[in-house]
């Protein structure tokens, strides 16, 4: 088997635009070795990753221009429909590379020397715009693990995401994640905050190693939905959004289409791109009622740049009369359900 080969292979292909799909990426990776469909599908994304961070740190390229050139990028790559009994086992869904270019572009540091962190890294796409050497990740998965160890991050880690060392509490100025769906088969506390699904609470827990001055951006899927008060609908969806808006500043959650935006990963599941920009000082508040902003789903790639806002210093609404409506919804939706934590 010649991993190596195909991957170069695939590399060249992509920046030539040559069209690929299941049947012949397949008969391509067979030429090199590899008949294995999971080994076909992950050392493919790998060429992905690669060819995306050689964009991404690409300094000739102005941000937008490097968003431009990624998101061509991922309208030439190969559909990775290949459904494994790993992939469907592990729930293996890797964040779009235009998503993952936003995403860690977003947590960058101006600090030449600040540390970021992916708890559950796959093959490392959601950190395409992130140093290597500045970079910690970690993966369960034993062929994502290897192409982690290929690449040159600070460190490379094989624990269970919901059991993160304290050593890395508060250590880090950026995380990113994009954890895997699923249920708990227990439910986990986060104080008082009774935490049901599994993305949720690799979520909270990855939001732990934040620094209370950095930036995280969380991939997790589902749209936000509201009961016909406007509030979150009850259940573990406004249990999770209560807690991040009341221990953090939840800049924004965009709901992003994912026939449209997220398909050729191999699933059209809607997603919401959340974005923190640090803790809170005094924890206080719960989630805002239903608005046109976080109602509004992002349906392009180039809604989804304006929506990031990589180039303003801070995340604004569209205007000073919806960030007073926006505070107006905080304050309601706090003495809503600020009886509400566990339902």
């Amino acid at each position: 088997m010649n991993k190596q080969g195909y991957i170069s292979k695939v590399r060249s292909e992509l920046k030539s635009e040559v069209k690929h799909n299941k049947t012949s990426i397949e008969k391509l990776a067979s030429s090199f070795g590899i008949k294995n469909k999971n080994l076909v599908k992950e050392y493919t994304e790998l060429a992905i990753v690669l060819n995306a961070r050689e964009v991404a740190h690409n300094n000739e390229l102005n941000t937008y221009q490097k968003y431009q050139e990624i998101v061509a990028l991922y309208n030439s790559q190969v559909n990775l429909s290949m459904r494994t009994s790993m992939s469907m086992l592990m729930q293996q869904y890797s964040t779009a590379s235009p998503i993952s270019f936003l995403a860690s572009s977003y947590v960058l540091n101006k600090n030449p020397k600040a540390r970021y962190f992916e708890p559950s890294a796959g093959n490392g796409l959601l950190t395409i715009a992130l140093p290597y050497k500045q970079t910690t990740v970690n993966e369960l998965d034993d062929v994502r693990l290897e192409n982690l160890k290929e690449q040159p991050f600070a460190k490379v880690h094989n624990f269970d995401a919901l059991q993160i060392p304290h050593t890395y509490d508060r250590k880090f100025e950026g995380v990113v994640t994009n954890p895997p769906f699923g249920s708990l088969s227990e439910p986990i506390f986060f104080g008082k905050f009774k935490i049901k699904g599994l993305e949720q609470a690799m979520s909270l827990k990855a939001l732990q190693t934040m620094k209370d001055s950095g930036k995280c951006a969380i991939i997790i899927g589902g749209h936000t939905a509201w009961d016909e008060q406007g509030r979150v609908k009850a259940g573990k969806n406004r249990i999770f959004l209560n807690y991040l808006y009341h221990f953090y500043n939840v800049e924004d959650i965009i709901p992003i289409n994912g026939s449209k935006l997220y398909s050729r990963q191999g699933t059209s599941f809607d997603t919401r791109l959340i974005l923190i920009n640090g803790a809170k000082e005094h924890p206080e508040g719960a989630s805002p009622l239903k608005n046109k902003l976080h109602s509004t789903v992002v349906n392009t790639h180039e809604e989804l740049w304006e929506r990031v806002g990589l180039e303003r210093s801070k995340f604004k609404a569209e205007s000073s009369k919806d960030k007073d409506n926006l505070l107006i919804q905080e304050l309601e939706a706090e003495a809503i359900i600020i009886i509400q934590l566990q339902g």
